[in-house]
């Protein structure tokens, strides 16, 4: 039996080759023929893979055009979703890395060109820190009164977000406006994270994000317009020296009983610790005020200058 097939085999052997190889050739032109190589391009999204936990990820771009190249017949039930950009975060660190745009195809398919092949990734870690919650009130009691006492539930929250935007930060605020009140009331007063120019700082999560706050008013007592005086510590590092302190308000509304603030013609703050200034900044502080005497804001910013001595 194993020799009649090997004679079957054997019987014409190079004529089979022969023909096999013009059947393979003949074939591989009608395919190329009727089945062209052809090429087409697509947008895709960039996606990120195994992204890191704990960071908020931005990148520079959301999509690439590829360009790919495969036989005709393969482009009839290919479109966008078939193809996959993404860029692999299994070994990206803190901070912004160009990062290479890999593609996944589906089988048959040459990727011939991406552009971009790379985008700007940024990793931003997620933190926290504590910050004072402050409140500012505005506008004013019915006449006759003033603000007596504030009470606030919060004094301190926890602020979260990608380190970035907390650098960000300088103060927690909280607005109260007085609306001619003429009796004590208590409001619920959000809180927000602003930076140096008084902008809530996006991406930030302050917790608690609100407090309760009540007013208490004072009837009967006089009120005056007064200056605000700093009040400079003489802790200034060495090799800088103090040029000028600018209280914002300059000036503020005191109440009190008429003979107690009769000869008030100043309130100063407490004592403006220059230690850690190296250079111009505000501070924010509390003013120093005398018994009886009432303020709406217990709290001013001072503009602090200081500049560095000149050589001798």
């Amino acid at each position: 039996m194993m020799n009649r097939l090997r004679q079957i085999i054997q019987h014409n052997l190079w004529a089979k080759i022969l023909a096999l190889l013009i059947a393979t050739i003949l074939w591989g032109y009608v395919m190329n023929d009727q089945n062209p190589s052809t090429e087409a391009s697509y947008t895709v999204p960039v996606t990120m893979t195994n992204a890191p936990d704990g960071y908020q990820i931005t990148q520079d771009r959301d999509t690439v055009r590829i360009k790919v190249r495969a036989s005709r017949s393969l482009f009839v039930s290919a479109d966008e979703s078939d193809f996959k950009a993404y860029v692999d975060l299994s070994k990206a660190e803190e901070g912004t890395h160009e990062m290479k745009v890999k593609v996944d195809m589906p089988a048959g398919f040459e990727l011939v060109d991406a552009r971009p092949d790379s985008v700007n990734v940024t990793l931003d870690k997620i933190k926290r820190k504590k910050m004072k919650a402050e409140l500012i009130i505005t506008g004013a009691t019915a006449p006759g009164t003033t603000v007596a006492h504030v009470t606030q539930s919060v004094n301190e929250v926890t602020l979260e977000g990608p380190s970035s935007a907390l650098e960000e930060v300088t103060r927690v605020i909280g607005y109260v406006g007085l609306s001619g009140n003429s009796e004590d009331f208590s409001l619920q007063v959000p809180l927000t994270a602003i930076n140096a120019d008084g902008r809530e700082v996006a991406g930030v999560k302050v917790t608690p994000g609100s407090a309760n706050v009540s007013i208490q008013l004072a009837r009967g007592l006089t009120k005056k317009v007064v200056k605000v005086e700093p009040v400079i510590g003489t802790d200034l590092a060495s090799g800088y020296e103090f040029v000028s302190a600018r209280p914002d308000p300059a000036k503020i509304e005191i109440a009190g009983d008429e003979k107690t603030i009769a000869n008030i013609q100043s309130i100063r703050t407490e004592m403006i610790s220059l230690a850690d200034f190296t250079q111009s900044g505000e501070k924010t502080v509390q003013l120093d005020l005398p018994d009886g005497v009432l303020v709406t804001n217990k709290e001013i910013k001072v503009r602090v200058e200081v500049k560095k001595k000149e050589k001798e």
